[in-house]
């Protein structure tokens, strides 16, 4: 995070009180983690960053405590049984993000249902050694939430115009094809980016946007929209991208479509992405059948889960559209590890069969190496 930098004072006693983690780790004794990152000194220079809100789902946070957020966690690992956390990391600023009650703890709700996930102690990795001491290279890990404060991470992620967080245009990386997940689906169930409240009131913001747009170009509409779409506004990335969707509407009204031509000696190729979701699948599907929604479903400890496979890929559980098979199978079960491509079966034919069988009868193997 560029333009921080650690107050002298402020590190000083922070490592006073590292050392006495040091010490009671040596002792095997338990550790107490002193909350240096509320002080003023260090909490005000991240909120004049973005502003009072949350750096994950960028909802304002009004009347309620402003959460700091360790991203690599201190004092464990969920899910990495053993793993003392980042207990190194505790008083160091680059680790830090501002965060919302929900994001960082959970409560957000769908539809009236308690949504218990969030932040917390999690910190999955995508690939990559985890750094179990202080010696450790932390450059190695590949981490699978998407960071706010890493350079590129959000924009990975986009909204569609019904105001739901989703994956962006960008190609998946090698490490999310070999894995078969992606970074930003995973990050919205793990977050609960699309959780009622939030989604709603995103939509209504980019419908005004849209609208606000397509005025004439008053200085007083001009700058309400620039009130919206700066990095300190309130859900600011769903704001940008209302306007960019709705300027790329204008040219395609102004200019009529080229088409599309490649460099000569080259060839054009869709991108392999049948190990992430289901896009390139499609076509094998009956078109009548997915316009109305294949049913789709799972068992998971004795229980049934419903979904519904929609026309354009994505698999819709509890009334909200997920870009995989995995982070659908997780929302649906609560786990973090699931493997969606077994648990989903679907009819095709009146023969039942799981996702991963329909995806194997329909991709080419890949070469031996």
């Amino acid at each position: 995070m560029s333009g921080l930098t650690t107050p002298q004072a402020w590190a000083a006693k922070t490592e006073d009180t590292l050392d006495a983690v040091r010490g009671a780790m040596a002792n095997n004794t338990k550790r107490a983690f002193t909350e240096h990152w509320t002080d003023d000194e260090v909490r005000d220079p991240l909120l004049a960053l973005v502003g009072q809100k949350c750096w994950y789902c960028e909802t304002t946070i009004q009347r309620a405590d402003i959460t700091v957020d360790h991203f690599r966690p201190k004092s464990e690992v969920l899910g990495e049984p053993g793993h003392d956390g980042y207990w190194w990391l505790a008083y160091t600023i680059d680790n830090y993000r501002i965060a919302c009650k929900h994001c960082n703890s959970g409560g957000a709700r769908f539809d009236g249902a308690r949504e218990g996930r969030a932040k917390g102690s999690r910190f999955p990795l995508l690939a990559g050694p985890r750094a179990w001491r202080w010696r450790d290279d932390l450059s190695l890990e590949q981490p699978l939430l998407l960071d706010p404060a890493q350079i590129g991470d959000p924009d990975l992620l986009g909204f569609d115009t019904a105001g739901y967080a989703r994956r962006g245009h960008t190609p998946y990386s090698q490490a999310e094809t070999h894995r078969g997940v992606c970074r930003a689906d995973e990050t919205i169930r793990i977050l609960a980016l699309n959780a009622t409240q939030i989604t709603e009131q995103r939509s209504d913001l980019m419908k005004e946007i849209t609208a606000l747009a397509q005025l004439p170009g008053h200085p007083v509409i001009q700058e309400m929209i620039d009130k919206r779409v700066h990095p300190t506004a309130q859900w600011s990335a769903a704001a940008v991208a209302a306007l960019a969707l709705q300027h790329a509407c204008d040219q395609q009204v102004d200019t009529p479509p080229r088409p599309a031509t490649a460099r000569p000696g080259t060839t054009v190729s869709a991108p392999c992405r049948s190990s992430v979701d289901l896009h390139d699948l499609l076509e094998h599907l009956d078109p009548a059948a997915l316009q109305a929604g294949i049913p789709l479903s799972g068992r998971h400890k004795n229980k049934v889960h419903r979904a519904v496979l929609l026309r354009d890929g994505r698999i819709s559980v509890w009334s909200r559209p997920w870009g995989t098979p995995n982070s659908a199978a997780r929302a649906a079960t609560g786990s973090d590890d699931i493997d969606g491509w077994d648990f989903w079966w679907l009819t095709i034919a009146g023969v039942e069969q799981s996702l991963a069988a329909f995806r194997a009868a329909h991709t080419t193997p890949d070469p031996p190496t």
